[in-house]
C-alpha cells in the first residue's frame, strides 16, 4: 500500500487458553484524506511486513471508509474498527473470511461470506487502518478454526441483514468470528456483550 506504518507490542489480555495477543497495528497512508478522495486509479494493494508470523484464526480488523464504516464507529465508541474478519491459509496464500455489505464484484452478487487475499481486506479504498489480534491456540485448534471456516464458505451463506445472531445461515462480520470460536472452540469473543441499538436486535460489537 505504499507508505506503512507497523508497531508489535507484546500486549497480552486474559489468561491461559483465552489471552489475547496484539500482534501488529497498521496506519495506511491517506487515513486523514475522506472517502471522496479516493480513485480507482489509486487504489493500492496492503503490503504486509515480513517480520509478522501469522496464523489460521488470527483477527484481522480494519477501519473502513465508508459510511457504513464511519456510523459503525460513531455508534460503538469505545471502538477503532468498524469490522472483523478471520485469517485463514489456504491455496498457498492468506485470505480473510468476512460477511460484509456492499463490496460486489458485480450488480448481480448479493451481499455474503467472502473469502479474498489479505491485500485486498485492507486495500486502501476499504482501510485507512488496521490491526491483528490473535487468541492463544493449540496447533490443533487453528485446524478447526480453518476447517469451520472454509465449510461455511462453501455453504455461500448470505450477509445477516437481520442483524439476527440466532440465525447461523447468515451473518454479519462479528456474528460470524464469534460464531466459529464458540461453536469450534466453546471460546466466547464477545464474552457475552451486546449493543442495543434502535431498531436492532440486540448487537456483537
Amino acid at each position: 500500500m505504499g507508505n506503512l506504518g507497523g508497531i508489535i507490542l507484546p500486549f497480552i489480555h486474559g489468561k491461559g487458553r483465552n489471552r489475547i495477543l496484539f500482534i501488529s497495528t497498521f496506519f495506511f497512508l491517506g487515513i486523514i484524506l475522506s472517502t471522496s478522495c479516493h480513485t480507482d486509479s489509486d487504489t493500492r494493494e496492503f503490503q504486509l511486513p515480513g517480520n509478522i508470523h501469522l496464523q489460521s484464526g488470527d483477527l484481522v480488523f480494519r477501519t473502513g471508509r465508508s459510511m457504513v464504516s464511519h456510523t459503525v464507529t460513531l455508534t460503538d465508541q469505545n471502538s477503532t474498527y468498524s469490522h472483523v474478519g478471520m485469517l485463514l491459509w489456504t491455496g498457498n496464500r492468506w485470505q480473510v473470511l468476512h460477511a460484509v455489505p456492499n463490496e460486489r464484484a458485480s450488480g448481480n452478487e448479493k451481499d455474503s461470506v467472502k473469502l479474498e487475499d489479505l491485500s485486498v481486506f485492507f486495500r486502501s479504498d476499504r482501510a485507512s487502518q488496521g490491526g491483528i489480534y490473535r487468541i492463544h491456540l493449540a496447533e490443533d485448534d487453528t485446524l478447526k478454526l480453518l476447517q469451520k471456516g472454509l465449510n461455511l464458505y462453501r455453504r455461500q451463506l448470505l450477509f445477516d441483514s437481520a442483524f439476527d445472531d440466532q440465525d447461523s445461515s447468515t451473518f454479519y462480520c462479528t456474528e460470524l468470528a464469534w460464531f466459529i470460536y464458540k461453536t469450534e472452540l466453546d471460546i466466547d469473543l464477545s464474552q457475552g456483550r451486546r449493543h442495543k441499538v434502535p431498531l436492532f436486535p440486540p448487537l456483537i460489537f
